[in-house]
């Protein structure tokens, strides 16, 4: 007898990677701390619910490599698409086609819940790195036009003042580059200084092309799920422990002398997180000489915490327009359903004024367990199913967040 268990893991795996952004943010009802998406999960139980039994997520697909090849490898060896808004907008357009399959299937819709799809993501992404991705062949040479080269040695390349980094185990992972880059930097501050260097600062998705080059040389065993799952509350307590909010406020409080971090819309992935603090640790090691403030180290898992803490707070989240959202939502026929402004209508509810904030992985959710109804309904009256561009997704949150 096939058990309610048994039809979710089989469901799992017929939706594939799509179908794990449907795991919601976990809200915290008593203290209304907003959970980050991946970080608080456990990749550990996540990886026994992908390769439990024969129906698992397994049985259709591989995480790098291991698995069934009847649908695509869905770790880091094959990303095609990367980005968390990419991976909704996959799920989206293809969401009709999950339902028709399941209908035929005559597998009834189940109510996936968000613990278990919080584990699978979490799982995902220690096997994937969303977003992390970067170019191995100009992180190759972005090591030696910085002067990465001078000191430290990659793949047999470079010098021998510092660590070679093909040899550090589990520095090849987001968290822990971030962790690494931030500890590492006063002994580079004196180093730099003594060689009579400039101190090397990353644009864009730099950061991200160095740390790909070292994760192709790295041999060293990866270790990020044992800084998972995290915890936003405890990285809140870091957040004040370690003196970061003597310099940084979080929402207007807290210090000014840095940026405040619960107000910014830059579209940053941890590993430019990473780079961001890098190129200000030489002010922000100043900062904190002249303000008598020691300047922190982390250990352990208080990064992890800390990101965690960071990412509840939509330090990471895509920044989008409202105005192209809201051309988008009536191009895209939501209008017809929901409102021209997504106050609500006959056919459908008001999607704006609820008080909460509307992300990606929400959008994802609504899609979830609303969709086969709005599909039903699309047929009924005759109109096709929008589709969504990877770029249409963040316009859309930010014109859902934005006041009626």
């Amino acid at each position: 007898m096939i058990t309610k268990r048994q039809v979710v893991i089989w469901l799992v795996a017929a939706l594939g990677g799509t179908t794990l952004l449907a795991a919601a943010l976990i809200w915290q009802q008593r203290k209304e701390t907003r959970w980050s998406i991946f970080m608080v999960g456990d990749p550990h139980l996540g990886a026994q619910l992908f390769f439990e039994g024969k129906n698992g997520c397994a049985h259709c697909h591989s995480v790098n490599g291991v698995g069934a090849k009847l649908a695509p490898d869905l770790g880091y060896t094959q990303t095609p698409q990367a980005s968390l808004n990419q991976l909704v907008s996959a799920m989206w357009n293809h969401a009709p086609r999950m339902w028709e399959r399941m209908q035929a299937e005559k597998i009834a819709y189940p109510d996936l819940r968000n613990q278990e799809m919080t584990h699978l993501f979490a799982f995902l992404y220690t096997a994937r790195y969303l977003d992390e991705r970067g170019d191995e062949e100009n992180g190759q040479r972005l090591f030696r036009a910085k002067g990465c080269a001078k000191c430290h040695t990659v793949g047999g390349e470079g010098g021998a003042v510092g660590p070679d980094l093909s040899s550090l185990k589990g520095v090849d992972t987001p968290i822990r580059w971030t962790e690494a880059m931030w500890n590492h930097a006063p002994a580079m501050e004196k180093g730099l200084e003594r060689l009579q260097m400039s101190w090397p600062h990353f644009q864009g998705r730099e950061m991200n092309d160095l740390l790909a080059y070292v994760r192709a040389n790295c041999g060293g065993q990866r270790r990020e799920t044992e800084l998972l799952p995290a915890s936003p509350d405890r990285g809140r307590k870091i957040f004040q422990s370690k003196s970061c909010i003597e310099c940084h406020a979080i929402h207007g409080k807290g210090g000014h002398v840095g940026p405040d971090l619960g107000a910014s819309t830059a579209p940053v992935t941890l590993v430019q997180f990473a780079g961001l603090m890098w190129n200000h640790s030489p002010a922000m090691s100043r900062t904190a000489e002249g303000r008598s403030v020691a300047r922190p180290a982390f250990e352990g898992q208080e990064i992890a915490d800390l990101l965690a803490y960071l990412a509840s707070l939509n330090y990471f989240d895509p920044a989008g327009s409202a105005v192209a959202g809201q051309t988008l939502f009536g191009e895209r026929g939501c209008g017809a359903c929901h409102g021209g402004q997504a106050e609500g209508a006959h056919d459908g509810p008001a999607l704006r004024g609820h008080g909460r904030p509307v992300t990606a992985i929400t959008l994802a959710t609504a899609l979830w367990q609303h969709g086969p109804k709005m599909y039903q309904r699309a047929r009924e009256r005759g109109r096709a199913w929008p589709t969504l561009n990877e770029s249409d997704v963040g316009d859309v949150v930010a014109f859902l967040n934005a006041a009626p």
